[in-house]
């Protein structure tokens, strides 16, 4: 009679657990402590003021928090076990004993597979029984449904955590013939995705004119990331009813693509060969890839630091440190793959190599793809968040901070962007730079596109020159800046006085650097008596348009002449209460926090509801005045007045 097909053997399978046992007891050791001594520690806990069972229940119901910290756990621990479990194919001596046995390699695989499974999910399950017994024992019975159903998502969650991240060792322990190169691409190929996306979103910052990266790209590879993907799935929002993780759909794909993992790997390892035991990659197919990987991360890796160690910010130096690096890597990794340092008849590889580099690096140098000047048009945008610089003066209102939503404000925001674009020689993306001129100066933009068709795109500029010789010319980066700080509705955002007293109260008010006796008084003056007063007055001023004006130039006479040095600072209070437990429960109790905040706006001499409230409250009467430019030395703004303008001193 013909014998079945065995695919998995129980003697090696209670050998290999025996084997290892400091393996599968020191992680089992590990969650003991985590939960079920955990939770006796916390139900015996005699200096606590909380009831015993009310502890028990609340740290039963977190058990599913658990799963975050331990993903890093699994993580770990599978590494470990694949590497034990799987260590006879690093040998030749053992690879050639253990495949003489009279086991099939499905049998083999299956087994040992299993067997570095039950490692993690064994002690587990254990841990399971010995929590799901002390809350039957401890907790009252209305409390159990509750607790056993945060206990089973904990083992089910965490299961699934252990089964992907075992699955993917083994599919990497099957590529490789060496010990201590599995561990290195079981990390490595973790993280692959970010590291690819971070060193080709450098390339393209480095290139691309404004480039701050895709966030579309961005949430791609951050699934492609174990970590990244699980940490977030497994968030667990406990304040919710019902509780739930954050994506149990995220957990339930990882446990099947390990399903999928184990898999592949029992075909790879069908097809390895014995004689592959001791080579850094042991299948065939898979050499080139990790040559030609190791040449493209370490040319975009190595160039671009070697280029910013240096200081080397021209195209002209980066380009030749990518390649140079490119094909070091190229024959470091054929080193590693022929295991000898004989390796020079490799290079035309590495020039292949080399040659793509510079390709791609031309091909983003020209930018090909019209990644610098895409600009969307105003009717594709549905919203805008800016981050814009505001002119002077520098009170509150010196930066816009805000997610832009209407049309025509939408329109502004594109106009400059598309300014900036088609002057591309006015922005310095090194940094600031002095200017001495009172007519010149620098801004910058930072904004993010929300799309109607649900994409997203992100562009920051830095050290945008402005120059008041194009301050009226339509199209040009000064113009089109101009427009922005002539929107009110703008203004009024940066210097947020709807948010302001929301959730609070006006506290307080005061004027920095006022006059006294024809010299810039060294402290503050304090209005609180007539805080709602000049809070009301500042409104009005700033509806008719005679406070809270923007000046695209710090140095131009216009500035100077419409505005004070002094500010008026307001200070809001805003406080609030959390209560920790139910009120009626002994052991409850609230926590008030509070926070201050401020609002300065500087003075001018057209705000005449303010001025008055200031007549009000006696500001001049007392021998203060409000400080024109005049009062600083001439020494430092020589050419200030030089149109003759005169500064009223109001007394």
């Amino acid at each position: 009679m013909r014998s079945a097909t065995s695919y998995f053997n129980s003697t090696l399978y209670r050998k290999t657990l025996a084997r290892f046992w400091p393996l599968w007891v020191g992680y089992g050791v590990i969650w003991m402590f985590c939960i079920p001594l955990n939770m006796l520690t916390a139900y015996f806990d005699r200096y606590s003021s909380t009831a015993p069972q009310r502890r028990l229940t609340e740290m039963a119901a977190q058990l599913p928090a658990f799963v975050e910290p331990g993903l890093y756990l699994a993580g770990f621990f599978a590494i470990l076990c694949a590497m034990a479990v799987f260590g006879y194919l690093y040998n030749h001596r053992s690879a050639c004993w253990t495949h003489a046995l009279p086991l099939r390699r499905e049998a083999l695989f299956t087994t040992q597979y299993l067997a570095g499974l039950s490692f993690l999910l064994l002690p587990q399950l254990a841990v399971a029984v010995l929590t799901a017994m002390i809350e039957l024992s401890f907790l009252p019975m209305d409390s159990w449904g509750t607790a056993l159903s945060a206990l089973g998502a904990w083992l089910l969650a965490q299961s699934g955590i252990c089964l992907f991240f075992f699955s993917f060792a083994a599919f990497c322990a099957m590529f490789t013939g060496h010990i201590l190169a599995l561990p290195a691409f079981y990390g490595i190929l973790n993280i692959l995705a970010d590291v690819i996306y971070t060193l080709i979103d450098a390339l393209m910052s480095e290139f691309f004119f404004g480039y701050n990266g895709s966030s579309g790209a961005y949430r791609i590879v951050q699934y492609l990331t174990p970590a990244y993907a699980l940490r977030d799935a497994a968030w667990w929002h406990s304040s919710d009813n019902p509780a739930h993780f954050q994506s149990p759909g995220t957990l339930a794909a990882y446990a099947a693509i390990g399903v999928l993992l184990a898999l592949l790997s029992l075909y790879v390892y069908r097809r390895r060969h014995v004689e592959t035991a001791g080579d850094v990659v042991a299948v065939a197919i898979v050499r080139p890839v990790f040559k030609y990987g190791v040449s493209f991360c370490s040319g975009l890796c190595f160039g671009m630091f070697t280029a910013a160690f240096f200081g080397w910010n021209d195209m002209r130096a980066l380009i030749p440190c990518i390649l140079i690096w490119a094909v070091v890597g190229c024959f470091v990794a054929e080193m590693l793959l022929r295991k000898s340092f004989r390796v020079l008849k490799a290079w035309k590889g590495a020039a292949a190599m080399a040659a793509v580099l510079l390709v791609l690096c031309l091909a983003c140098l020209l930018d090909l793809f019209g990644v610098s000047g895409r600009v969307p048009a105003p009717a594709q945008v549905e919203s805008v968040q800016v981050f814009a610089y505001m002119g002077y003066p520098n009170d509150s209102g010196h930066h816009l901070d805000a997610t832009i939503q209407d049309p025509a404000q939408i329109a502004k925001i594109v106009a400059l962007h598309q300014a900036i674009v088609d002057h591309q020689d006015q922005v310095n993306t090194d940094g600031y730079t002095h200017d001495s001129r009172f007519d010149l100066d620098y801004a910058s933009l930072y904004l993010t596109y929300r799309l109607s068709g649900g994409g997203e795109l992100s562009r920051r500029y830095y050290s945008i020159l402005l120059s008041g010789a194009d301050l009226n010319t339509p199209g040009t980066i000064t113009c089109a800046f101009k427009q922005l700080l002539e929107d009110r509705t703008l203004v009024a955002q940066t210097y947020g006085f709807d948010e302001f007293l929301e959730n609070g109260r006006l506290t307080g008010a005061h004027l920095a650097r006022v006059l006294q006796d024809g010299k810039l008084y060294s402290e503050d003056v304090y209005l609180d008596d007539y805080r709602q007063e000049l809070w009301d007055a500042v409104q009005k001023d700033f509806a008719e348009g005679t406070i809270g004006v923007r000046y695209p130039f710090d140095g131009s006479a216009e500035r100077r002449r419409n505005t004070y040095l002094t500010d008026l600072t307001f200070e809001g209070f805003r406080s609030y209460t959390e209560v920790a437990g139910p009120a009626d429960e002994p052991g409850s109790y609230s926590v008030t926090a509070s926070s201050s905040h401020y609002l300065t706006i500087t003075l001018t001499p057209n705000a005449k509801h303010t001025l008055a409230v200031l007549e009000q409250a006696g500001v001049f009467a007392e021998g203060y005045a409000l400080a024109p430019w005049e009062a600083l030395s001439n020494d430092k703004y020589p050419d200030t007045f030089s149109d003759g303008a005169e500064a009223e001193i109001v007394y």
